[in-house]
């Protein structure tokens, strides 16, 4: 399994018109080949393992995309699909900051 993870913040005030952006977005990555699927994390709340107090997280919201492969992943970012999905223009005000990918390969999992 291979996971992307954008991390994009959000301006402060501007979380719901964010949220919109994703509620109506191109939805044509769900139909390309290796894509297993797709999770929009809200900023919730750190945890320390020790007995500190949880304190709020900045507000960045993750995009975590699962795919079968990593070669499936990077076909779906070279691909016309891709270009065509994040055409849309957007109100760059919704931004809090220079959104940021990462990537993972997974060496343990669980579920189906």
């Amino acid at each position: 399994m291979f996971v992307s993870i954008n991390h994009i913040p959000v301006a402060d005030g501007r979380e719901d018109d964010f949220e919109q952006l994703f509620k109506t977005r191109d939805r044509s990555v769900e139909e390309q080949p290796g894509f297993v699927s797709l999770d929009i994390l809200k900023p919730g709340m750190l945890l320390s393992m020790s007995s500190d107090p949880p304190t709020k997280q900045d507000n960045t919201y993750h995009v975590l995309t699962r795919w079968e492969s990593e070669q499936a992943f990077f076909a779906w970012v070279r691909s016309d699909s891709f270009k065509q999905a994040h055409r849309q223009k957007r109100d760059p005000g919704i931004f809090g900051g220079k959104a940021m990918v990462t990537t993972h390969a997974t060496i343990e999992g669980a579920g189906k």
